[in-house]
């Protein structure tokens, strides 16, 4: 028996083909996922791939004479804990917002008490438009939730916001919104609160374990801990123009920190240069050189329990920028004088007070785990993730990594190929591990 039952609408745009992974995430999380299509959907993507995934009848059309249920907008609508629509197009945005019920999915939503959580994704100009945001913010006053769309280069070549968000993060919060309201199978909103997040009913009533990602997501495992992370790139000023920094995207710090808000932590980031998005309902703190982010940790680390180095921080930084544009008029070669940046990471393990457990990565490209190994002696960390940042999946701007755990009692573990929300959790696991262990950090 699952333990969350989730109505997946699929409407008709370009991104439906990711609402097969979205329910692929939820299946994986213990959810019993029943889809219904829109005509213009199926046109996109064919009911049989949802069929074939879920053993279920794909409902699109009330009157379809292959339909089992004569009225099943009605028993569909009244069967789950969410409705999640995935991807969101401004026409059904239109629909959902003025009572349109002329077709299943609108039908289904007009009769459904069940939470409904949107998932936008159209060309930047309609997401823009006046009419759509009146839309949207009568669907939020109605109280829809939505994962709103990010910014990127489109299916129309268009770049700008409209995209469809990180699968992830839509599963993410489609578990959240069922876990703060305790649903659970059978319809009860809460008769079974009480039970183990961790554990689902089984055929002879027993329980067992059905997704160590709900379970941690859910357990407030981390919630006694206040967690800082520096996440992204810094840049050192050469001149008012230029920069040295490096590929940094902030991804795992951000990956990090929205696995440590998941599981009852309070996250502050301090995030120097970043091109992934940040998690929401995280505190984020701006910093764009060494010196800046350093003076960031300094201020912030004081009351933290746990400090994750996961920032690029530049080693070395101009001794002195240029007050105006350097002209390269005469110029074939250039010599610039460097000055090594504070070390964040060894000033904070140094200073460390009151149990504080400080982690580190090890981004290198040869010889990963001795490099690895000698920082974390030389700086005197509980934690460091190596990663060898030449792997395909691992390194800067991905969404997935490969890496080693390595622990100042000797411990190895390694991580294979994964996304880094997984990651995250398996590095936040290895914390709690730490945080049990009388010896930590004294």
């Amino acid at each position: 028996m699952a333990k969350y039952r989730i109505g997946l609408g699929v409407t008709g745009g370009i991104a439906a083909y990711k609402a097969v992974e979205v329910m692929r995430q939820l299946q994986k999380a213990g959810c019993r996922v029943s889809v219904a299509m829109t005509q213009h959907a199926t046109e996109f993507i064919r009911p049989l791939t949802f069929r074939s995934l879920t053993d279920l009848h794909v409902l699109v059309d009330d009157y379809d004479p292959q339909n089992p249920d004569p009225i099943a907008h009605i028993n569909f609508s009244q069967k789950i804990d969410l409705l999640l629509i995935v991807p969101a197009t401004a026409n059904t945005l239109a629909k959902f917002a003025n009572g349109i019920a002329d077709d299943f999915l609108s039908s289904t939503y007009l009769a459904s008490t069940a939470p409904v959580l949107v998932a936008p994704a159209m060309n930047t100009a309609m997401w823009d438009k006046p009419v759509t945001k009146r839309n949207v913010a009568r669907l939020k006053k109605d109280g829809v939730h939505f994962v709103e769309p990010i910014a990127g280069e489109l299916a129309c070549k268009t770049v700008g916001t409209g995209k469809l968000e990180d699968v992830e993060n839509i599963v993410t919060q489609a578990l959240q919104i069922l876990g703060s309201r305790g649903v659970g199978e059978k319809g009860s909103r809460g008769e079974r609160a009480s039970r183990s997040v961790g554990e689902r009913e089984t055929g002879n009533g027993g329980v067992e374990e059905f997704s160590t990602a709900v379970a941690r997501t859910y357990t407030g495992d981390l919630g006694a801990e206040r967690i800082v992370i520096t996440v992204g790139g810094t840049r050192e000023a050469i001149d008012p123009v230029r920069f040295i920094s490096n590929h940094s995207s902030g991804k795992m710090g951000f990956a990090l920190a929205e696995a440590a808000r998941d599981r009852g932590a309070k996250v502050t980031i301090i995030a120097g240069t970043t091109s992934a998005k940040p998690p929401h309902d995280v505190e984020v703190i701006r910093a764009v050189s060494a010196k800046e982010m350093f003076d960031a940790v300094t201020k912030s680390v004081g009351e933290a329990t746990v400090f994750v180095g996961a920032a690029a921080v530049a080693d070395y930084a101009p001794a002195k920028a240029a007050g105006g544009k350097i002209k390269k008029d005469g110029r074939d070669f250039m010599i610039m004088e460097l000055k090594k940046t504070p070390d964040i990471l060894s000033e904070v393990a140094k200073k460390r007070t009151n149990g504080l457990l400080v982690v580190g990565f090890a981004a290198e490209t040869d010889d990963v785990l001795g490099y690895a190994r000698k920082k974390l002696e030389k700086k005197g960390l509980d934690l460091v993730i190596a990663n060898d940042v030449t792997k395909a999946g691992a390194g800067f701007n991905t969404d997935t990594n490969i890496a080693t755990i390595l622990s100042r009692k000797g411990g190895e573990i390694d991580l294979p190929l994964m996304s880094k929300r997984e990651m995250a959790d398996k590095i936040l696991d290895e914390i709690v591990k730490l945080r049990q262990d009388p010896d930590a950090s004294k």
